[in-house]
């Protein structure tokens, strides 16, 4: 399923502000030194002023000693400056000591190098290596790649899960060259090689280095494609050596039986299932924790009702959490009307890949189709290891399934042990999510949509994002409720999801105080929808005061949004002509303030407010009401006393104004 080809360039890399080589090198770099500053380059934020042109003619002038001079306005809103001056960045530390001082300057700092956070690998090919970092290099479109140099600013390559599992990765192909020394094969320690017993008593004699389906032995045949296909998943990274992967450091499984027959790659997809099987039943005592297939390999225009047995094995291996990406066939068909097995199993586990270009187009000679085809991913000449320690190209569909295979080894990588948690406990469930991740975070390509079910092409770095990021957003942080001594209340929470697919979530209140009540308590939320969480409050025998409590929000994977929920019990003065608002103060003088506190409010009609004065801890001091007579502006005065007529000792208050729906609050110091 590949063509081959040969290789290489170079590139002046730019190292960022979170140093790359001072990440890679023995050290990190020093705290308090500056060593990102732009020399002659400084930044100035100017004090309030009714004529800037007049302050940086003064300024001008003061240092022109030091040559300072203006360059650029960066926002004239704010008054900020770009200046220019004299001498090196290290001799400008002392104008930066006077600017700091300077009655005209309300903030000055130098100017700094700044660059994209992405972590560029030492692999001498790397360059050659558009599918992973695209910046035209070989005459393709810019960013026309998966996004791998961010990714791995987030991804800590180290080969294991948060958790401690090894990250194994089986490559189902023709053969390997596992001598190659930019490669980090797998081995079953528990066998040794060669003496003809089975050690591990897993049914297969001397698996040591993975399994031939062919000939039903440990020996593993030496071949190109297997070689290359894995090299683009797992080649090892960052070790001044040859190429990079996807995953630096997975443990890529050999495992050959990808061609002749159908009985082999049952056999092949067997010895998987047995090792991640075997991983679970001994706790990872034995085994190997396979998180992902990678099958470069098919049956052209074939039906797939005619390989029944070959389908339900990635039913079974997506059953213990395995994915498996596939590549579709290299012929420019639609495969809903040619059939192809793979990609037409209809697998909920199986991730059916075409084949994208550096231009960000679909490979001419690539198959496609809207309902088996889920993504495309870089697949047309793609630099990776070869026979003899060696390095070439190869084209074709072969090679866009391993970009996806090795991207799914990278998120087991990245994810968090909540994450991991959630998988070992719903191992298919959590699968699946993984999947649709991945197909939520592609790059969306024009026209796609009819040649794919994600509509575009592989984007790893989106992906992770996508599983570390909070997948669902509540409406408030803090849900309060105001409401009267023994009455009841009702208000509501939303719940966004913010990824593209159903997700299934679930809410609760640990030790639910008796005033407060919810529905519904889980649901699914459709893809970028949102629901609707009902509150009821019941203020029944409640002393005035604030009610806390804690709700936690929880996905299908584990991740938790927290919202607290308030109830403020105040007393009821009978506002008959509320003012209906959703926030009215403006302003507020002196803060701190001795005797009276003035509160700028702006209210779109006339009516009543009602005012409360509360300590940190919730203790209500003082409550009234405020008639407003007209909309617009108005002033609002406290005279620091409590509802006593005493005055308030020195402290940190809260003023909270409140209408009809609405609770509007300021914190002050009286001192």
């Amino acid at each position: 399923m590949s063509t081959s080809g040969v290789f290489m360039k170079n590139k002046l890399i730019v190292i960022s502000i979170l140093s790359v080589f001072m990440l890679l090198s023995s050290g990190y770099p020093e705290k308090n030194i500056d060593n990102n500053a732009v020399p002659g380059k400084i930044i100035l934020q100017l004090r309030q002023t009714s004529n800037q042109k007049a302050a940086l003619s003064d300024l001008e002038g003061s240092y022109s000693h030091a040559g300072l001079k203006s360059e650029k306005c960066l926002s004239e809103q704010l008054r900020i400056w770009l200046f220019s001056y004299d001498g090196d960045a290290g001799g400008g530390q002392n104008l930066l000591k006077q600017l700091r001082n300077d009655q005209l300057i309300a903030q000055a700092q130098f100017d700094h190098y700044i660059s994209l956070r992405e972590l560029i690998p030492d692999d001498p090919l790397f360059m050659e290596q558009w599918a992973l970092y695209n910046i035209g290099q070989s005459g393709g479109v810019v960013d026309a790649d998966i996004d791998a140099t961010e990714a791995w600013e987030i991804a800590v390559n180290t080969g294991t899960t948060a958790l401690g599992d090894t990250i194994v990765l089986a490559v189902v192909d023709d053969g390997f060259s596992l001598e190659h020394e930019d490669m980090n094969y797998w081995k079953n320690h528990h066998e040794i090689p060669d003496n003809g017993i089975d050690d591990d008593s897993n049914g297969y004699v001397d698996d040591y280095d993975g399994w031939n389906a062919y000939s039903s032995t440990g020996n593993i045949p030496v071949r190109d494609h297997g070689t290359h296909v894995a090299g683009i998943a797992g080649a090892v990274g960052n070790n001044g050596i040859g190429v990079s992967g996807v995953n630096w450091n997975c443990k890529v499984m050999p495992v050959a039986g990808s061609s002749n027959f159908e009985s082999f790659v049952v056999e092949a997809y067997a010895y998987v299932y047995k090792m991640r099987s075997l991983y679970e039943e001994t706790n990872g005592e034995k085994g190997a924790y396979v998180i992902a297939t990678n099958s470069s390999f098919g049956v052209d225009f074939a039906n797939p009702d005619d390989y029944p047995i070959w389908g339900m094995m990635y039913d079974s291996l997506g059953n213990l959490g395995i994915l498996s990406a596939a590549a579709t066939m290299n012929k420019p068909w639609n495969v809903e009307e040619v059939g192809d097995v793979p990609t037409n199993f209809s697998s909920d586990f199986l991730i059916g890949v075409t084949n994208t270009t550096k231009n960000d187009i679909k490979y001419n000679g690539a198959a496609w189709g809207p309902v088996s085809i889920d993504l495309g991913a870089p697949g047309t000449s793609i630099i990776s290891t070869k026979l003899a320690n060696s390095y070439g190209y190869k084209t074709g569909t072969s090679m866009c399934a391993p970009m996806v295979s090795g991207s799914i080894a990278l998120m087991f990588a990245a994810a968090d042990e909540t994450f991991l948690q959630a998988y070992n406990e719903q191992s298919d469930v959590i699968a699946v999510f993984l999947k649709n991740l991945i197909l939520d975070g592609v790059d969306t390509i024009a026209g796609f949509d009819t040649l794919c079910v994600s509509g575009g092409r592989l984007n790893v770095n989106n992906a992770i994002n996508k599983m570390l990021n909070p997948r669902i957003q509540a409406s408030v942080d803090t849900l309060r409720y105001f409401i009267a001594p023994d009455s009841l209340g009702q208000t509501d929470l939303v719940l966004q999801n913010l990824l593209g697919f159903e997700l299934p979530f679930t809410c609760n209140i640990e030790s639910m105080p008796g005033w407060v009540d919810f529905n519904p308590a889980s649901g699914v939320l459709a893809g970028n929808d949102s629901i609707t969480i009902t509150f009821s409050f019941d203020a029944g025998g409640m002393a005035l005061g604030t009610y806390f409590c804690e709700m936690f929000i929880e996905d299908i994977a584990g991740m938790k949004v927290t919202v607290i929920i308030e109830m403020d019990v105040i007393p009821d003065m009978g506002i008959s002509d509320a003012i209906e608002a959703s926030k009215v103060i403006t302003s507020y003088y002196p803060n701190p303030f001795t005797n009276e506190l003035y509160l700028c409010v702006c209210v779109p009609g006339a009516g009543d407010l009602q005012l409360s004065v509360y300590s940190l801890s919730g203790n209500l001091f003082h409550s009234w009401n405020e008639r407003i007579a007209w909309p617009g502006e108005q002033t609002i005065r406290w005279d620091g006393m409590d509802r006593n007529g005493n005055m308030l000792p020195a402290g940190i208050y809260i003023i909270q104004i409140s209408g009809k729906g609405f609770s509007d609050r300021v914190k002050v110091l009286r001192s």
